[in-house]
């Protein structure tokens, strides 16, 4: 199993083997990367209820201490249709009054957030076997404005530019398509572009994804530092979580 740090910054220098992933529907490779916590299809069971996507049971742990306010913000980032609602709308909505001490655990609450969707859900384990051990998977978060991006996932803006010249003449030329018949070949072309810039960001998404996929591959169990997660004393809709393994 290969090494990756969490919370460290990385370089990747672009190539056909890193491959770069931002919207639900990207396609690299023949296949669709909807690997972001925000894409939906992957529902999965974690404390007692099921969850449509990784997103908003990551975003209800900065909201997490015992509190009917921070319960309410929870039902709220629920009450969304999806992941990116909540995220964009919840978020900023109430960012002012997330959890202190959030940044203590998040990455090992995003591990276990990530890890609870590959082991309820067949499809996304499968699709994580599709991607080649000797890929390494970046989330693209070039364009994003969020203030976690660099955290998340790592900015090229060489290769980022240059896929929008790309999808502008691609625009132009396939004027008589259906739209959505352009964009699919859009979103094909523009990711073969892969090999332009070097990726800079901590890429911790990436590397989670990795890490799981290199565990299912190799039938073994995750490292997660449950005692911290516990020690965070995590309540999820009323609930305590106990993380028991």
């Amino acid at each position: 199993m290969n090494n990756y740090y969490l919370g460290r910054e990385e370089a990747y220098i672009a190539s056909p083997q890193v491959w770069s992933f931002r919207n639900v529907d990207d396609i690299v490779n023949g296949i669709n990367l909807r690997l972001s916590n925000m894409a939906g299809g992957f529902p999965f069971e974690c404390g007692g209820r099921v969850w449509k996507d990784s997103e908003r049971l990551y975003l209800c742990g900065e909201w997490s201490n015992n509190t009917d306010e921070h319960r309410f913000i929870q039902e709220c980032l629920l009450s969304y249709t999806s992941g990116f609602g909540a995220k964009r709308f919840g978020k900023s909505r109430f960012k002012n009054i997330i959890r202190p001490d959030f940044s203590d655990f998040r990455l090992q609450w995003m591990l276990y957030c990530v890890w609870q969707k590959c082991k309820g859900n067949e499809d996304f384990r499968k699709l994580l076997l599709q991607i080649s051990q000797n890929v390494i998977l970046v989330e693209n978060t070039t364009t994003d404005k969020w203030s976690s991006a660099d955290i998340w996932g790592c900015k090229n803006w060489e290769l980022v530019n240059k896929r929008a010249n790309l999808a502008t003449v691609l625009m132009e030329r396939h004027q008589d398509l259906k739209r959505k018949e352009r964009d699919y070949i859009i979103n094909v072309e523009t990711n073969k572009i892969n090999d332009i810039g070097v990726w800079k960001g901590q890429n911790n998404i990436g590397k989670i994804l990795m890490l799981w996929r290199d565990c299912i591959r190799e039938g073994k169990e995750p490292q997660i530092d449950y005692d911290l997660l516990r020690r965070s004393n995590i309540y999820i809709l009323g609930q305590l979580y106990t993380f028991n393994q």
